[in-house]
């Protein structure tokens, strides 16, 4: 593909933030990017067209954030394992079974000490520094080695652990 098929084909004006770059989704207000898409994917609340408390990643006409009904948007925003409306990721799963089959104790379960963890990673600030600090193989590893128990939940075991920086951030959580 030449760089003018991939401008003509890709490249279009955000709706919502107004710059030109490559396309993320098409919503009834247009054209949005990944920053205005994941910002999007954030929102929740009561959507003030049918009052119904969810997902609102859509816009009106007046910029009020409506859920994907009231928008029009067909895509489908509800995970699969568990019914909940948000962000999906691999395998159409929200955060909160993602992160769950992260640390599947080997029964389909999170073990009881590691439930804390998992409402901590869903209660930050920031949703895409969680996943991207959850593609580290690093944290994959290390979270899946609390999860089955080859790795003791210890202050002793965790600190022969490497990267350091690694265990040390997985220990401010």
């Amino acid at each position: 593909m030449t760089p003018e098929e991939y401008e003509r084909w890709h490249v279009r004006n955000c709706a919502r933030c107004g710059r030109r770059a490559a396309k993320s989704a098409e919503r009834s207000d247009g054209t949005i990017f990944r920053t205005c898409y994941d910002r999007a994917m954030c929102v929740r609340g009561s959507c003030p067209n049918c009052r119904t408390d969810r997902l609102l990643p859509g816009l009106d006409t007046v910029g009020n954030s409506i859920c994907r009904d009231c928008a029009g948007i067909t895509r489908d925003f509800f995970c699969d394992r568990c019914s909940f409306e948000g962000l999906l990721l691999g395998g159409r799963l929200c955060e909160r079974c993602t992160l769950a089959r992260l640390l599947d104790d080997g029964t389909g379960h999170v073990a009881l000490p590691l439930q804390p963890l998992i409402t901590t990673l869903l209660k930050m600030d920031r949703p895409k520094s969680r996943l991207i600090w959850l593609r580290n193989p690093n944290v994959v590893r290390l979270l899946r080695g609390l999860a089955t128990g080859t790795i003791p939940l210890t202050h002793d075991e965790l600190h022969q652990e490497t990267p350091w920086r690694t265990v040390a951030h997985l220990r401010d959580c």
